[in-house]
């Protein structure tokens, strides 16, 4: 079997075990399921995996989008639209996540670092709206809150019909750096 090939299907495993996850969780998704969505045996998918949690784990890693180059610092709204195409992109990972952490200690900890990717854009956001008395640690409940914010509201766009390809919460980003910026800090006469 070819490299390239074996490559596909390990891909094509995280893609069905990361749908099956996000679905059922991990209790209620099993391997067989993962096969036969793949159209391999059982005895196929541990050749790419040695177990179900080492397919979780592989399941869980978000694709991050290109960092900009710029050195221009981003304003609220490029910061908030960078984390909602982060959790957008990887909606099922991020389901996953949120989910599977209570019960596992491993994903637990993936979790927090795919969160708090002490992103120099976030740092930045925060320094906007800061004044001194934030203490640096207060940037992981910043974005948690942002993060799991716009989970949130994507998954309930999801129940709702409305997540459509290209056009999800097409004011968001917008809405939730006005948020952050104002929302928070009282209203924008008043800075």
């Amino acid at each position: 079997m070819s490299t390239k090939v074996k490559m596909d299907t390990k891909e094509r495993i995280i893609h069905e075990a990361r749908s099956l996850f996000a679905q059922r969780g991990y209790n209620g998704a099993t391997t067989s399921e993962i096969a036969r969505r793949v159209g391999v045996s059982e005895a196929a998918l541990y050749k790419h995996f040695k177990s179900k949690k080492e397919i979780l784990l592989a399941c869980i890693t978000p694709s991050l989008p290109a960092k900009p180059e710029s050195s221009i610092e981003p304003s609220a709204r490029d910061v908030v639209e960078a984390r909602v195409e982060l959790v957008r992109n990887n909606l099922d990972s991020f389901n996953i996540l949120f989910k599977e952490s209570l019960h596992h200690p491993e994903i637990a900890q993936m979790f927090v670092e795919q969160i708090y990717t002490k992103d120099l854009r976030m740092e930045q956001l925060i320094k906007k709206f800061r004044k001194g008395d934030l203490l640096p640690q207060q940037t992981l409940i910043y974005e948690l809150g942002i993060t799991s914010a716009i989970w949130s509201i994507l998954n309930y766009q999801k129940i709702q019909g409305q997540l459509q390809a290209g056009n999800p919460g097409e004011n968001m980003a917008e809405e939730m750096a006005h948020f952050l910026l104002y929302g928070i800090a009282g209203n924008q006469e008043e800075q």
